[in-house]
C-alpha cells in the first residue's frame, strides 16, 4: 500500500511502552496520529466500530493487551477479553474502514525451552493461557482482516524508571541485592528498535506475520551485567537466580523481516550499546543515586 501525505494512524494502548515509543517515532507531519488507552474499550464491539467509523483511520496499531502472566492464569476470561476479543474487534473495524491492522503480539506462543529458534512458518504451541489469549487474538485478525502486520516480539525493555532495568538500577543505586534470573533465555530488543520495525513494515507492501527481535540469544543475567556496565554501575550488586520452574529458553529468527527486506535487526549487543548512549544509562543511574 503506498502512503499518501496525513494518513491516519489509530494507536490503541497508546498509554503503554510500545504506543508511546511508536507514536515518539512516527513522522507527525506525515500522520495524524490519533490515541487512546482505557477510555476506548476494546474488547467493546460497538466502542471499537464507532471510534473507527468517526475517524476513518488508514492504519490500526493495536498495543492493548493484558500482558501478565500470572494476572492471565488467575483471570482467563480477562485474557481472553482483552487479548482475543479485542483484538477480533479491531480487526473488524480496520477492515470496515479499509485499514490496515498492525496487532502485536508475542514470542510466548512458543514452547518455553526449545534447543532452536522458531520462525514465523513454525507451528506456535502456547503453555499458558496468556499465551493461548495472545494465539486467539491473532488468528481472529488472521481471519477478519487480511491487510494485517502481526508483529511478535521478544524480551523488550526500555530507559523509564518504572520499568525492570530501571527499577534494577534504582535498587542497586541504593545498595540493595539484585536477583535476576540466570536461566531465562530470550533475545532483548530495545523499544526503539521495536519501535522502528512496527513502523517500518507498516510502510511497506508488505503483510502476514513478522517477529521483530534482534539476534543472538542471552540471559536476563547477562543482558543486566552489560546494561549496568554501560550504565556505569556496579554490578556486584546483580545476584543470578535459577528457580526450576522460572526457567525458559524462546529465541525467535526473523525470517520474514529477512526475506522481504523490510528491516535488518542488529545484535543484542548493539542494539544495547545504542541504547545505553542514545538514553544515558549511567544519567538514569546517577539520577537514581540523587
Amino acid at each position: 500500500m503506498k502512503m499518501g501525505p496525513q494518513d491516519t494512524v489509530w494507536i490503541t494502548g497508546a498509554a503503554g511502552r510500545m504506543g508511546q515509543a511508536i507514536e515518539h517515532f512516527l513522522d507527525h507531519s506525515r500522520y495524524k496520529v490519533m490515541t487512546s488507552d482505557i477510555e476506548i474499550d476494546v474488547s467493546n464491539l460497538h466502542e471499537v466500530l464507532n471510534f473507527a467509523e468517526s475517524y476513518r483511520p488508514d492504519f490500526v496499531i493495536n498495543c492493548a493487551a493484558l500482558a501478565s502472566r500470572t494476572e492471565a492464569d488467575e483471570n482467563p476470561d480477562k485474557a481472553y477479553k482483552v487479548n482475543a476479543l479485542g483484538a477480533r474487534n479491531l480487526a473488524i473495524a480496520s477492515n470496515n474502514v479499509g485499514a490496515t491492522m498492525v496487532h502485536l503480539s508475542t514470542d510466548d506462543l512458543f514452547p518455553e525451552n526449545a534447543d532452536r529458534a522458531f520462525n514465523e512458518f513454525d507451528t506456535t504451541n502456547p503453555p499458558h493461557v496468556y499465551g493461548k489469549s495472545k494465539q486467539a487474538g491473532e488468528r481472529f485478525v488472521n481471519e477478519l482482516n487480511q491487510h494485517h502486520i502481526i508483529v511478535r516480539s521478544s524480551w523488550v525493555y526500555t530507559a523509564r524508571p518504572d520499568d525492570l532495568l530501571g527499577r534494577a538500577l534504582l535498587a542497586s543505586a541504593q545498595g540493595k541485592t539484585v536477583p535476576v534470573p540466570a536461566n531465562q533465555f530470550a533475545c532483548p530488543t530495545s523499544v526503539d528498535t521495536f519501535a522502528k520495525f512496527v513502523i517500518a513494515a507498516m510502510e511497506s507492501d508488505e503483510f502476514g506475520t513478522f517477529h521483530a527481535a534482534c539476534t543472538g540469544v542471552t540471559s536476563r543475567f547477562e543482558f543486566f551485567e552489560r546494561a549496568f556496565a554501560l550504565a556505569g554501575q556496579p554490578t556486584g550488586n546483580l545476584r543470578g537466580t535459577a528457580n526450576p520452574w522460572q526457567g525458559y529458553r524462546i529465541e525467535l529468527d526473523d525470517m520474514m523481516a529477512r526475506l522481504t527486506g523490510v528491516y535488518e535487526f542488529p545484535t543484542w549487543e548493539d542494539d544495547l550499546a545504542t541504547f545505553a548512549a542514545e538514553h544515558d544509562l549511567a544519567a538514569l543511574a546517577r539520577g537514581a543515586q540523587e
